[in-house]
């Protein structure tokens, strides 16, 4: 896989920046955005002394942090073949699409709850940026995962948004197939906005309603994909 030279030298540099025992944090970020970017995908193998090198450094961290995402569930091991990037059923991402929803729903309870201004107008600027990337999956589910932690981060509660992260980074190639086309990412992002005006208003009931059926709706793109 070629690589730009400017992006591989900033990557070496945050690297460079890091304690040794921060490390395999470093590299959990990257394989995770790489994930989320779609560099990597259900059922790729994790090449670890390619991974060293690219980061310039040696296998022990890398062997870290891969088995950091085994145990969230994100990567597996396969007997005498090496690490994977983990696979589901659709089925199983029905079920975790379901999971998700009721916390998204609580978490949208609680964020009404104690929302500020100064939430709602960065939140408004992230949602301002979707609408410039909804010709581009690649340019809007980075900014899409972003900002539903945000929202979920607004609850306040810190075990919710665990949880809820954990659930999510299983379903991120399900997620961006729900995203796959430009319609589907301008009504995810009307949607956004839909909830950001039910926070202002201090809705507490609808701000959870809208944000459980932000997510069904994400599941029905899923399983729509899925059948075709």
């Amino acid at each position: 896989m070629a690589h730009d030279p400017e992006v591989m030298s900033a990557l070496q540099q945050r690297v460079a920046e890091r304690q040794a025992s921060s490390l395999p944090q470093l590299i959990v970020e990257e394989l995770e955005r790489m994930i989320i970017g779609g560099v990597l995908t259900g059922g790729d193998r994790i090449n670890e002394s390619s991974l060293a090198l690219r980061l310039g450094v040696s296998r022990g961290p890398v062997r870290e942090a891969c088995r950091q995402l085994e145990r969230s569930r994100l990567v597996e091991f396969r007997t005498n073949r090496g690490m994977f990037v983990r696979e589901i059923s659709v089925e199983e991402a029905a079920q975790l699409y379901d999971i998700r929803a009721g916390l998204f729903r609580l978490a949208g309870k609680l964020a009404a709850a104690r929302v500020t201004p100064e939430d709602l107008t960065r939140l408004r600027d992230k949602v301002k940026a979707l609408s410039k990337a909804e010709a581009s999956t690649d340019e809007y589910y980075p900014g899409n995962v972003d900002l539903h932690r945000d929202l979920v981060a607004l609850a306040g509660n810190p075990r919710l948004a665990e949880l809820y992260d954990g659930v999510s980074k299983e379903l991120h190639l399900f997620r961006r197939h729900g995203l796959e086309t430009a319609a589907a990412r301008h009504i995810s992002n009307t949607q956004h906005a839909e909830i950001l005006d039910c926070l202002a208003a201090g809705d507490v009931e609808r701000a959870g309603e809208l944000m459980e059926a932000h997510v069904l709706a994400g599941k029905e793109r899923m399983l729509a994909a899925a059948r075709s």
